[in-house]
């Protein structure tokens, strides 16, 4: 019940409706109230002022004063000495990661801190003096947080985007793109923290509505028409048919998800206050301001608690190396250790992220999955209850999954799995499986969430026998034919098969079909079924090993110890040829063509074979060049001598077949 009214009331706050921005009232009611509202002000001026002078009295001024130039004098130092401390030097050409995470930091926090103390530290040298009233505690407050909003937001865009340090940017955009966007993060909390400013100064004064919502409307519009006037156009390509050079695609991908996300506030600002609902129009501003903050501190902290981790946890640094000597780990468990625990880290920022932005939308843990569960417009189908709350729910967790089940595929691929020993067939088997099991995990849940349980599955599941048997054959004859490669890996990522008249490599195992690039540089599809029943030869399924045989045919009047002893010795002068098995000349049959010798030998890696044969047809016809030895047998011509009787009967012959 308490968290239901706390909900009823922060969504009757936020979506109140006054005043639309259009009206007339608006401003004629505003234009009314604000010459009172300035008297009201002036006078608070005053009294701040008279209060002053009467609190300042004799020594009290000097030593205010004096601690006042103190506490900018500090500032400036601290400013500059924060600034020589692990400075973002412009001759480091191509700093990793880890140091441009901690630059980022670093800038942020020097740029955020110095203004933040400072008016913090004013403003407890105001309540010493007793010079705050009671009544100003909503403008010190306001103004306490639009110099920190100001400040974070500053810093963050500044150590994010270094728009005077391109090779120090975390983010991969140009030098334009970082510089308008961090303008426009610092304009954006600039008009985010006068209007804070704005609103208590009409709290202080007791100023109505019209100027109130006037206030926060054009600070609302304000924001939207600059915001809009910094992205339109951002990021994108040179369209023009004459500009030279192949269309590249852009690595800042983000920025195209980026300007949807803020034309849609943007538009949703806009209609908001047109139509009366100002409050919402500012607290939409207020959000996209603190989300914008929320991201960019995730964009510095991940790559530093990832990369900070994975460097701790290096088997060359003095902690790997305590691990190794004091627990026994293995350079590679170390390694591993590290990915691992980088994982988490940068999981718990993105849980701690979420948490932070869903937070000020009045959103709980709570109030999230007590809603879905409390869901109850909807209508029945066979007894399963469908309402548009958990089919949505459905939807969002099925991607959840998905996109989750992704992102652990990603981090395997990435992180995990370079770090170990496993080939590349085990790796890309490992990474179909998880995801088999996420896609499998995510419908389930999708399905329960929706309200589908097993007996409800098991009907899906004979109509889909059905559809099996009449024409789903072929698709799940090569499904199942996939998972049954994946798991017998028989035939592995970057194994090289022939298949027919074709040959290449394995390049990726899908769910339908096998991707074979050929020699050739072409992509051969292969059913996954043709692997199952078909003949496959596998070069490399159990080791890499391959042989070579040259055949040569020479002229019967050679010595075959010769040609053994040549072609032999050519094979092992080659360092590429294996010593064991040692190469041996083959005398494989004499025919009157000729005489037939073929030489076998073994090469460690079947890629370097064909490279090793073409060598060995080199250096086996310059020896045999040399030796005076014609590589291919030549007709031989025997003349015999005929009797002269035999040879008067054959021109006889002759003539009568003439005549």
């Amino acid at each position: 019940r308490i968290v239901s009214r706390r909900r009823a009331l922060f969504v009757n706050t936020l979506m109140r409706r006054s005043y639309s921005l259009v009206s007339p009232t608006l401003w004629l009611g505003a234009a009314a109230d604000t010459p009172a509202d300035l008297r009201a002000l002036t006078m608070i001026a005053g009294d701040f002022v008279g209060n002053a002078v009467e609190k300042l009295a004799g020594w009290r001024a000097g030593l205010f004063f004096a601690l006042l130039a103190l506490l900018g004098m500090l500032n400036l130092a601290v400013y500059r000495l924060a600034r020589r401390i692990l400075s973002r030097e412009p001759t480091v050409t191509e700093p990793g990661r880890l140091r441009k995470a901690l630059g980022a930091l670093w800038t942020a926090l020097v740029v955020a801190a110095p203004p933040i103390l400072t008016v913090v530290a004013l403003f407890l040298l105001l309540d010493v003096f007793e010079l705050m009233s009671a009544r100003l505690t909503p403008l010190k407050r306001d103004l306490i947080d639009g110099v920190v909003t100001v400040a974070v937001i500053g810093g963050i865009a500044r150590g994010l985007f270094a728009p005077t340090r391109p090779n120090w940017r975390l983010m991969p955009v140009d030098d334009a793109i970082a510089d308008r966007l961090m303008r426009l993060a610092i304009a954006q909390a600039a008009i985010v923290a006068i209007v804070g400013v704005g609103q208590a100064l009409t709290d202080i004064s007791g100023a109505a509505l019209p100027v109130t919502a006037a206030v926060q409307g054009l600070g609302a519009v304000g924001f939207a028409l600059v915001t809009a006037g910094a992205i339109f156009g951002l990021g994108e390509d040179d369209e023009d048919e004459e500009c030279l050079g192949p269309r590249v695609i852009p690595r800042a991908r983000w920025i195209g998800f980026a300007r949807l996300v803020a034309w849609t506030s943007i538009v949703a600002m806009s209609l908001a206050a047109l139509f009366g609902y100002i409050p919402a129009a500012a607290f939409l501003m207020t959000q996209f301001v603190w989300i914008v903050g929320v991201v960019g501190a995730l964009c510095i902290l991940i790559p530093l608690a990832t990369n900070g981790v994975e460097a701790i946890f290096q088997p060359t640094t003095p902690f790997g190396r305590t691990l190794m000597a004091g627990v026994g780990l293995r350079r590679e468990g170390v390694a591993q250790i590290g990915i691992v625990l980088s994982g988490l880290a940068q999981i718990l920022l993105l849980i701690f992220g979420l948490a932070a932005i869903v937070v000020p939308w009045g959103l709980q843990s709570d109030d999230i999955f007590g809603g879905l569960r409390n869901a109850f417009f909807g209508f029945n189908i066979g007894g399963v209850t469908i309402s548009p709350s958990s089919v949505v729910a459905a939807l969002a967790l099925f991607a959840l999954v998905y996109v989750g089940t992704r992102a652990v595929q990603g981090w395997l691929d990435n992180r995990l799995m370079p770090a170990t020993s496993l080939d590349a067939g085990l790796r890309n088997s490992i990474r179909t499986s998880v995801g088999y099991v996420g896609l499998i995990l995510a419908a389930s849940i999708a399905l329960s969430q929706v309200g589908l349980g097993l007996d409800k599955i098991a009907i899906v599941a004979g109509a889909l026998s059905v559809g099996i048997g009449f024409g789903l054959q072929s698709i799940v004859n090569n499904f199942v034919s996939g998972i049954i490669v994946l798991w017998e890996r028989s035939i592995r990522v970057g194994d090289l098969v022939i298949m027919g008249d074709e040959q290449g490599y394995v390049r990726k195992i899908n769910v339908r079909a096998t991707e074979i690039e050929t020699f050739d540089r072409a992509t051969m599809i292969v059913p996954n079924s043709n692997l199952i029943t078909g003949v496959v030869k596998n070069w490399v399924r159990n080791d890499r090993v391959a042989r070579i045989k040259i055949p040569v045919t020479l002229n019967v009047g050679v010595d075959p110890e010769k040609v053994r002893e040549i072609m032999t010795g050519a094979a092992k002068d080659n360092e590429k040829v294996a010593r064991i098995p040692a190469p041996t000349t083959l005398f494989v049959s004499m025919e009157p063509s000729g005489l037939k010798f073929e030489l076998v030998c073994f090469v460690d890696d079947v890629e370097a074979s064909g490279r090793t044969k073409s060598e060995l047809h080199y250096a086996i016809f310059a020896a045999f060049k040399s030796a005076g030895i014609p590589i291919f047998g030549s007709p031989v011509v025997h003349q015999v001598a005929l009797r002269g009787d035999v040879a008067d009967a054959l021109a006889h012959n002759i003539r009568e077949e003439r005549a």
